[in-house]
């Protein structure tokens, strides 16, 4: 029953999951953790709602369509008030913030428990055995003297204790991880005197087109109640508990029965009526806004619920935690593997928690104002007398983009290096490449950028080489020379780091003739420049962009200055086993060789032996 892996995930939730899905697709060996029976577990999950850049990440992994065939797809939103609409309010943020910066226009209601899964048939389609439940972390050691798998892990199994040796142990465990307190990390933060209630039901509303679009009810007495749609014919509501029963609650006078939890529901929503057909779960909980010290000590490493707590006012948890696996498992399974440097697995940490220490300051504002309590750090910027419902107007649309993920962004570090802003003036390194429509050649099907670029682990080095009109020849000849000669990046390091791709502004009949090289990787067409012009490109000029296995660019250069290419990858890739002189593309040396040697030609006469000449 002992095993040795290279990474050892406690938590079968979303983030756990996920983190060992994309391990497994990228070759590392895995072994996963759950505590709970998978019926059981199913009644701890919470997370329904999946934003559009979390939608993207899922579909570059590739598990997006098995989500969406499940759950409820949601564009649009209304916002009542006293039972009457208001235009433009409440969850509509969510189509502003996302109209016109990805195809993803849309969010998804699809509780835990499904997400779930999803991502155990992925995992089974790869490793069978890599996951096991009902198993217990207990504890773990650190040998220091073992320098290839220095934790050793105890684990418990219906009475049956067992042990995993590995390289990393990941603590995706929640908020009360076991994995975290074993490495006594610290977990700072505060508690909301809030209390919130979430229930799922099937229900019976006077509500105009209750199953039709996300809808926000401004309630004058449990705060801006959550009615959103999610799988199976379910609706998942939310409210904040009124004061005086929160204190009750909170002295032991009062306890939350199913039976309370509806009724309190049916005056949240009036003058809409409410009826209960099925309850399927409900909670009551407090809001803990936590993160942790560190998210890696040692070979430990924390994520999702694991290093970070927060409200589910704007339905944060597992978006942030889908964010968090994907930003570690490349960078740990690329580092594993021999691909990436340390350097960038470490970044896993600085990236992540500066997004979690924003998360939590607009989520002590935004649930603070759901619940109907004005932020101390908000007085002074309003009047006394105002309706702090137009207060929470004004932070959804503040903090709209980021909620729904398409602002999430890195500082500079070993990834994300500084950009001529002249070269590329739309988009930051650091920051998500949009993605946009090509066309292949000949073929009018578009396809989105986003399909030709799966999360394999790879960096896409995106060659776009100007417009069918004013081609830079000159600066992709050179490229050309360097990328094919042995001092290049791509025959130094791990070719296993890099996928190439070539788009040009405009439609051509054969992209040689037009750029006088060979296509870097597959060519594309944008059609119209629309992509070029997303991005803030000059058609006449060109660029390189590097981006990385989660759509983050890190860095764009001239056509004409790879070298600066590879001074970025010489601090992130590791070199290759065995450097090779062997071209980027087979064809470079044939057409070389046709610009310099005379032609040759075949005899194939039927009474000729066949011969070249």
């Amino acid at each position: 029953m002992n095993k040795t892996v290279d990474v050892l995930v406690v938590g079968g939730g979303p983030t756990g999951l996920l983190t060992a899905y994309n391990l497994l697709k990228l070759g590392v060996s895995v072994h996963l953790v759950e505590r709970y029976e998978k019926s059981t577990q199913a009644i701890y999950g919470r997370a329904c709602i999946l934003w559009p850049r979390t939608l993207e990440l899922l579909d570059q992994l590739g598990v997006y369509e098995d989500l969406s065939d499940i759950g409820f797809v949601l564009r649009g939103a209304d916002t009542y008030r006293d039972g009457k609409r208001l235009e433009g309010r409440g969850w509509s943020f969510v189509g502003n913030a996302s109209r016109g910066k990805t195809f993803f226009t849309h969010h998804i209601g699809v509780r835990q428990k499904y997400s779930e899964d999803v991502f155990r048939r992925f995992i089974r389609g790869i490793d069978p055995t890599a996951l096991s439940a009902p198993d217990v972390f207990v504890d773990y050691v650190q040998d220091e003297t073992n320098a290839e798998y220095p934790i050793t892990a105890n684990i418990q199994k219906n009475g049956t204790a067992y042990s995993v040796k590995c390289k990393y142990l990941i603590g995706a465990d929640g908020a009360r991880s076991a994995v975290r307190q074993q490495a006594q990390i610290d977990f700072p933060g505060s508690i909301s005197p809030q209390r919130w209630i979430r229930l799922d039901a099937v229900v019976k509303t006077d509500m105009p087109n209750p199953r039709s679009r996300g809808v926000a009810i401004e309630s004058p007495t449990h705060g801006n109640i959550l009615w959103t749609l999610v799988d199976h014919g379910r609706t998942r509501l939310g409210y904040a508990l009124p004061p005086k029963l929160s204190e009750e609650y909170d002295n032991g006078t009062l306890e939350i029965t199913a039976e309370v939890a509806m009724e309190e529901a049916r005056k949240a929503v009036a003058p809409f009526t409410l009826e209960f057909e099925e309850l399927d779960w409900y909670t009551v909980y407090s809001i803990s806004q936590r993160v942790a010290d560190v998210y890696i000590k040692g070979n430990v490493v924390l994520t999702g619920d694991a290093c970070h707590t927060h409200s589910s006012g704007t339905a944060q948890g597992m978006n942030t935690g889908v964010h968090d696996a994907i930003n570690l498992s490349w960078k740990l399974g690329g580092y594993l593997l021999g691909i990436y440097t340390k350097e960038v697995f470490l970044s896993y940490e600085s990236e992540r928690r500066s997004s979690a220490q924003h998360l939590i300051q607009t989520d002590k504002e935004t649930a603070s104002l759901m619940s109907g309590v004005m932020p101390a750090h908000l007085k002074d910027q309003y009047p006394e007398d105002v309706d702090i419902r137009e207060v929470l107007e004004d932070s959804f649309a503040r903090n709209a983009a980021f909620t729904v993920g398409l602002a999430i962004s890195y500082s500079s570090n070993v990834l994300n290096w500084p950009i001529d802003p002249s070269l590329i003036t739309k988009t930051l390194s650091g920051h998500r490449l949009q993605d946009i429509m090509l066309e292949p050649p000949g073929a009018r099907a578009p396809r989105r950028l986003y399909d030709l670029m799966p999360n394999t682990g790879r960096f896409y080095l995106i060659v776009c080489a100007g417009s069918r009109d004013s081609i830079p020849r000159e600066s992709l000849r050179k490229l050309d020379e360097y990328l094919s000669s042995s001092q290049s990046f791509t025959h130094r390091l791990n070719s296993k780091a890099f996928a190439f791709l070539t788009i040009i502004s405009g439609h051509a009949n054969q992209a040689w003739e037009l750029m006088g090289v060979e296509p870097f990787g597959h060519v594309y067409y944008d059609p119209k420049g629309v992509g070029y012009d997303t991005w803030g490109i000059d058609p006449t000029e060109g660029a390189v962009l590097a981006v990385r296995p989660d759509g983050i660019l890190g860095l764009a250069t001239p056509l004409d200055d790879a070298e600066r290419l590879g001074d970025y990858f010489e601090g992130i890739v590791l070199p290759s086993a065995a450097v090779s002189g062997a071209k980027l593309n087979d064809n470079v040396g044939i057409i070389q060789d046709r610009q310099t040697n005379a032609g040759k030609g075949e005899i194939s006469l039927e009474n000729e032996a066949e011969r070249i000449v």
